[in-house]
């Protein structure tokens, strides 16, 4: 056999094994990708274990949801003789949109009253007090407040779907101020949402999780996305994370990204808010300068830093 025959069948059996050892490489390659898939996404439990955090139970999977669009209520005439008719009360609305109450005698509350307790509180007293849910009782303020619902679904920290009660020293119900939102509206087609699990991963992700923490409770609602310039506002579904029984955390359902809040600047908002409609009062001086001279002193608590973070 000559040198140039042996030569080439030389370069054509480099060739097929250099072809063979590729294929072998990208099938290891491709099993060693997908172990290291399987791994991540089965292992946030074992990393939340290893960091002897805690969860508690995760409600069911919510598969898909639309963002909505609300716009605030403007109270009917309908609306203001059921509020005329609640007892025992001066109430006047601003701008058709805000109504501020005065109790002729203060309603007491108990101080370790239950979230069902504090929930029924609101019954009779306000309009549309079965579409509110209870939300915080600021001890230090003696404030407590009652987020909307959209369904069962609440809508976390919106000016425009709000009440707030206001008590006295001897903790008893002074007056209360409300807002409402109008019929939700989707946005957009339904999307599928993130599994409550991998909210909880996000978290962990960006370090907001910490040894021995437990996650109390995971829940779904909205959160406002987007103000309009039309008073349209848009509200992304969100989870809501509970940690510790005490700090919520809000993941977007949709995107994945966390939301970021302030109460004691959104009630130092709605409080400032509330303010400058009790100004606007015209036929109760009385009630107006009393409740100017309230809502001053709990700015000035929250100014300076009075109450917790």
């Amino acid at each position: 056999m000559q040198w140039s025959q042996i030569k080439t069948l030389l370069i054509l059996s480099f060739l097929i094994l250099n072809i063979y050892l590729l294929i072998q490489f990208l099938e290891k390659r491709e099993q060693a990708d997908l172990g290291v898939l399987d791994h991540q996404q089965s292992s946030i439990e074992e990393q939340l274990k290893s960091e002897s955090i805690e969860i508690g139970p995760l409600p069911e999977e919510e598969n898909e949801e639309s963002y909505i669009s609300v716009k605030p209520k403007l109270f009917t005439d309908s609306d203001l003789d059921k509020l005329a008719k609640l007892s025992k009360q001066k109430s006047t609305v601003i701008n058709k949109s805000f109504i501020i109450s005065q109790f002729e005698d203060p309603i007491p509350v108990l101080r370790d009253s239950s979230e069902k307790e504090l929930e029924k509180l609101l019954d009779g007293m306000t309009l549309y007090s079965e579409d509110y849910t209870f939300w915080n009782w600021n001890q230090e303020l003696n404030v407590i407040m009652y987020f909307q619902r959209d369904g069962d679904r609440p809508i976390y920290y919106n000016q425009n779907g709000l009440i707030l009660l206001f008590l006295n020293n001897d903790n008893e119900v002074t007056f209360y101020t409300q807002t409402y939102l109008g019929e939700a509206e989707p946005r957009a087609e339904k999307r599928e949402l993130i599994t409550p699990i991998k909210a909880i991963e996000i978290l962990y992700s960006q370090n907001e999780l910490h040894f021995g923490d437990e996650i109390t409770s995971v829940n779904i609602g909205f959160h406002t996305r987007v103000p309009l310039e039309s008073g349209v506002q848009v509200f992304a579904p969100i989870w809501k994370v509970n940690v510790n029984d005490k700090k919520n955390y809000f993941v977007n359902a949709i995107e994945g990204f966390v939301f970021s809040n302030d109460e004691n600047q959104f009630l130092k908002d709605a409080i400032k808010n509330g303010l400058d409609r009790v100004q606007m009062i015209k036929d109760n001086e009385v009630m107006k300068v009393t409740l100017v001279n309230i809502l001053n002193k709990k700015l000035e608590q929250i100014d300076r830093g009075d109450i917790q973070r």
